[in-house]
């Protein structure tokens, strides 16, 4: 049986909950993340900071009242976030922020990037969760949609064990990019608001 790695189970438990379209800024935790969503044919809009990302989820959301999911890397990329969710808590706005977390094996070694995401966020969020097991990341991601909005979904071996399902080469050559028909840059947002309010108007 072949095996996938936890990117690929993101993307797939994302598409469950009909969700296509992710807003991100690139970071090393998530690139498995990135190959699922490009093999998945997801818009994937990639920002300038992180504080964008959940502010363009939350922006979706109150636009097309479909949940918006931000992807953010690890620690300041989390942090970064905070306000995006803060005001996506104040109003019940469905969201729902991934993030990416150092590896398990480096706790309390002061590793990079690391900070306590759960106890900064837990706060300003409905429900929150650290996955530390690759395979219950379809019923993390299932529950976060579930119990409310926003959520805090931090994915802390999740890549990290799809790294170690496979050689650093390996990796480097499956791309950490999203193709240029599948991203959007800040510049298009503009024309994508004015789409999304003729929408709802």
């Amino acid at each position: 049986m072949a095996k996938i790695d936890g990117g690929e189970m993101l993307v797939r438990a994302l598409e469950r909950e009909n969700v296509h379209e992710v807003f991100t800024l690139h970071g090393g935790h998530l690139d498995a993340i990135y190959a699922a969503a490009a093999r998945h044919d997801f818009r994937v809009i990639d920002t300038r900071h992180e504080q964008a990302a959940a502010h363009m989820a939350d922006g979706w959301a109150r636009t097309t009242g479909r949940p918006g999911v931000a992807i953010v890397t690890a620690g300041p990329g989390v942090t970064d976030a905070v306000t995006g969710v803060a005001n996506a808590f104040m109003d019940s706005i469905p969201m729902v922020l991934i993030g990416g977390r150092s590896p398990l094996a480096d706790d309390d070694k002061l590793p990079l990037q690391a900070v306590d995401q759960m106890g900064i966020l837990r706060p300003i969020t409905k429900w929150a969760r650290s996955v530390t097991h690759t395979e219950r990341i379809p019923e993390f991601v299932g529950a976060a949609f579930r119990h409310g909005h926003p959520a805090l979904l931090p994915i802390r071996s999740a890549v990290h064990a799809a790294f170690s399902a496979s050689s650093r080469s390996a990796r480097r050559s499956s791309t950490s990019s999203i193709p240029a028909d599948r991203r959007t840059s800040p510049s298009a947002m503009p024309r994508a608001r004015r789409s999304a309010a003729g929408m709802v108007a």
